[in-house]
């Protein structure tokens, strides 16, 4: 939930500062945001499709391995679109005159 929020929160401001001194701005950062939305919807869905007709236990073990893999690689294609798509230093200091 705390991946989603932050989410949004980018999306709506669109700039955030990473923790390795990168800032993400403009839509860069809106689209990263949506890597970090995205788990909370597909988790919801994978819920519902597999608490049907699975044994309750199996579909607790199975949901809660595919969250943390699903949430980690949000996160994981936000750093890397991030990382991706930055401004390079010449476009930094082209910017700033």
């Amino acid at each position: 939930m705390l991946v989603f929020i932050f989410g949004v929160y980018a999306f709506t401001f669109g700039s955030v500062r990473l923790p390795w001194k990168l800032t993400v701005s403009g839509w860069r950062a809106r689209v990263a945001s949506l890597f970090l939305m995205a788990p909370l919807p597909i988790l919801i869905l994978l819920g519902r499709v597999v608490g049907q007709g699975v044994d309750e236990q199996t579909a607790l073990s199975f949901y809660g391995i595919m969250e943390l893999v699903i949430v980690l690689l949000g996160i994981l294609g936000a750093g890397l679109f991030s990382y991706i798509t930055r401004p390079k230093d010449e476009e930094i200091i082209q910017g700033e005159d």
